[in-house]
């Protein structure tokens, strides 16, 4: 299993770089390793290797690089609060191939799953009315099946 940070909190996804850590709008390459904070040294390693590789000139190392990652993702356990943190890291460093790989694992996480699955995997807490969550429940019923 990946060494991963996790705790029972909603993961902060707020400004995550420190004042060490380059801003995203600092880096003007996507090859470039940046510590991810919240995240154990085992998905640094790997996140590490794939943007260096992903970076190749060669699109057969490129697409090795995306299957080695992907097959970690899928093989450890890495929790919600850490997928969505390497997700934001992702984002805020304009790193595709990385955005992608994580958010297909999220959707993975959430799909099939009704709104009330979809809610406890992101610690969404219902503040619906119960008139409001009726007036749901008619307008979209897929949602809510059994």
């Amino acid at each position: 299993m990946a060494e991963v940070n996790e705790t029972d909190q909603t993961p902060n996804l707020g400004d995550s770089t420190t004042p060490s850590q380059p801003k995203p709008e600092q880096i003007t390459t996507t090859n470039v390793a940046v510590p991810i904070p919240d995240v154990g040294p085992q998905l640094q390693v790997v996140v590490d290797e794939f943007i260096l590789k992903n970076g190749s000139s060669d699109e057969e190392v490129r697409t090795a690089a995306r299957n080695d990652l992907r097959d970690f993702i899928e093989r450890e356990e890495i929790g919600i609060t850490t997928l969505l943190v390497v997700v934001k890291y992702a984002h805020e460093f304009k790193n595709a191939d990385l955005l992608d790989a994580f958010c297909e694992r999220v959707a993975d996480l959430i799909k099939d799953k009704k709104v009330v699955g979809v809610r406890e995997i992101f610690g969404i807490v219902n503040d619906f009315t119960p008139e409001e969550e009726h007036a749901l429940r008619d307008e979209h019923p897929w949602a809510f099946e059994d």
